[in-house]
């Protein structure tokens, strides 16, 4: 606070100023006093909030601003500077930022004034000095200003006078010429102050630089050695593989070695019973039946040595070593053989791999049979179950299932019309489950449901589910799910995974067993591995995906990938061609069943 002030004369001009107290107010001030007294306490006690030094919990006294813009007694922050170890920084007690002392000196004498806290201090104190004072009214004021019996007053030095004085557009207060100067320079002071903190803030902004690119470098050191431990995996993966492929080759030698061993030791024995005279032997029968017994078995080892199918699984990184021997005894596999040996001696090589099963369904086969039924009015869909040896075949327009034999004879009738559960609308492609289930494409109500292949009750479903049967569904625990499917025409199974065409999207999509898509794949169009109205579908036991084009009136085989293999058939009422597949199926040893409703045909290809 500001010692009481002298009165002095200062002239303008020729005619002296009236000379008057230094406490006078400005006119301003005394207007608003003299109008509302309650007011201004209310003023002047919010601005003492704001001149409280946080150090000493009293009102500031000679107040200096550090860089950080926060304000302290001089006194304060030289006690501050005396318990610092480094006489030439300070810290800030609000922010704790620490700052260096820029003069040359290094004293906190030279740090800035706060000239707004100065004002306000000016205000505060000029506020309780006024109040002590009978404070004239409103009119004589304003009586007084037109007189100009009121003069204006210097903020620093008190001086008055009667003309205008400069007015400081910064901290708004009013300055004589000589104050005015040194204001002046403490503003200039202030400026190169901020060209300092700017220099403080480069340099921080270099140093915050500087740590970031440390950062990144770090970062990708991690990156590098993230993707040096995942190659270092797949070399280590690699070589596993080439030790399963060695491991497989080996046992294959052995075996090899094996049945080599039993020929080279029957040929020693034959030859050595050769030596000797057969009238000498009266056991020479027994030992033609031992001998012809042996060659047997050799034999048939032999026709089974090599018939695996070795496939390397790019998606999965594994090697798959698939058994194409057919279950039961030797005299059954030989009897069926000999029973189909005319019809598929051109197919009889091989199949162990990819390019050799391509080779497979790119040759032409011999249609065998036929199965019809009066009481069907749109067979669509076919499939075989191999445990029960029963054909399933789904009617579109009687909304139900026929099941037959395998010999052809009706054995009954599975659903009605209906959007329920165990219902269907417009049913379409099949494929037999596990334990006796059935799965139905319930194309008219964009689902698939899986029902007992007995009794045709709904056991679970997943598609455009309405949320009534939603809730029905979770009441009555029934496994439900809703994805995305519009009139879905077939569906097969195979390993983990339940395949879907999804007719109405054109597209193939494989799912795993909780519904959730795996991938998809498919094309419109007319050229080789496009499809124009895929409505059937079948996997083979490799994992090859048929589908049956009726608009392109042909099959498109896919490996299990989702790549383009081959295209078999043409538009025809012939055998061998078809008008609108609508039932396709692949059994064991890769025959192919094709359901045609406007051919009313069932062909069989193998």
């Amino acid at each position: 606070m500001f010692p009481k002030q002298s009165t002095r004369l200062i002239l303008y001009g020729d005619e002296p100023s009236k000379v008057t107290t230094a406490n006078n107010k400005y006119p301003s001030e005394q207007l608003q006093q003299s109008a509302s007294g309650s007011s201004s306490d209310d003023s002047l006690r919010a601005l003492e909030v704001l001149v409280i030094c946080s150090i000493c919990q009293n009102r500031l006294r000679s107040p200096r601003m550090l860089q950080c813009q926060h304000t302290f007694c001089l006194a304060c922050l030289e006690a501050l500077v005396q318990q610092h170890e480094q006489k030439n920084y300070i810290t800030c007690s609000t922010c704790n930022e620490k700052h260096e002392l820029m003069s040359a000196s290094g004293r906190v004498t030279d740090l800035p004034p706060n000239l707004y806290i100065d004002s306000v201090l000016q205000v505060l104190s000029r506020g309780q000095t006024l109040s002590n004072q009978n404070m004239p009214s409103t009119a004589a004021v304003a009586a007084a200003i037109e007189k100009e019996e009121v003069h204006l007053s210097c903020y620093k030095c008190a001086t008055i006078g009667n003309i205008r004085m400069q007015n400081c557009g910064h901290c708004k207060q009013t300055l004589c010429a000589i104050c005015w100067q040194t204001h002046m320079g403490e503003l200039a002071k202030q400026v190169q102050q901020l060209n300092v903190q700017l220099n403080s803030a480069s340099a921080k902004m270099d140093r915050k630089m500087t740590d970031y690119k440390v950062r990144f470098s770090d970062i990708n050191l991690r990156i590098k050695e993230h993707y040096e431990e995942k190659i270092a995996e797949l070399r280590q993966h690699e070589q596993n593989l080439q030790g399963e492929s060695h491991r497989v080759l080996n046992d294959a030698v052995c075996a090899h070695e094996l049945v080599m061993e039993k020929i080279r030791h029957l040929k020693t024995s034959i030859e050595g019973s050769n030596n000797g005279a057969v009238d000498t032997h009266d056991n020479f029968v027994d030992l033609f039946l031992s001998f012809h017994k042996e060659v047997s078995i050799v034999f048939e080892e032999i026709s089974q040595w090599g018939k695996e199918i070795i496939l390397f699984d790019q998606e999965n990184a594994k090697i798959e070593v698939i058994n194409t021997i057919a279950d039961g005894s030797s005299s059954n596999t030989t009897s069926t053989i000999e029973a189909t040996s005319k019809t598929i001696s051109s197919k009889s090589a091989p199949l162990n791999t990819r390019e050799s099963i391509t080779t497979f369904y790119k040759t032409n086969g011999d249609v065998m049979q036929r199965v019809s039924y009066d009481k069907m009015v749109y067979p669509n869909a076919i499939t075989f179950d191999q445990k029960s040896k029963e054909v399933f075949v789904s009617d579109k327009w009687k909304h139900c299932i026929f099941v037959f034999s395998a010999e052809g004879s009706f054995l009954r009738q599975l659903c009605e019309k209906g959007d329920q559960e165990g219902r269907l609308r417009a049913p379409e492609g099949l494929a037999t489950g596990p334990s006796g289930t059935l799965f139905v494409c319930d194309t008219g109500n964009d689902r698939v449901q899986c029902i007992s292949s007995t009794t045709g009750r709904m056991l679970s479903q997943f598609g455009r589910i309405p949320k009534e049967q939603l809730l029905k569904a979770s009441q009555t625990k029934t496994p439900t799910r809703h994805v995305d499917l519009k009139c879905p025409t077939d569906v097969a199974i195979y390993n983990d995974t339940v395949i879907v065409l999804d007719s109405g999207n054109r597209r193939v999509k494989i799912f795993n067993k909780r519904g959730e898509q795996i991938r998809e794949f498919g094309q419109i169009g007319s050229l080789p591995g496009q499809f124009q109205y895929p409505e059937v579908m079948a996997v083979d036991p490799s994992g090859f995906i048929l589908v049956g084009d009726g608009g392109n009136a042909r099959i498109l085989v896919y490996q299990p990938s989702g790549q383009f293999v081959t295209a078999m058939g043409s538009r025809g009422d012939s055998p061998g061609k078809f008008n609108w597949l609508t039932g396709l199926f692949v059994g064991k040893d890769r025959e192919i069943i094709i359901s045609d409703n406007k051919n009313h045909t069932v062909q069989v290809f193998c």
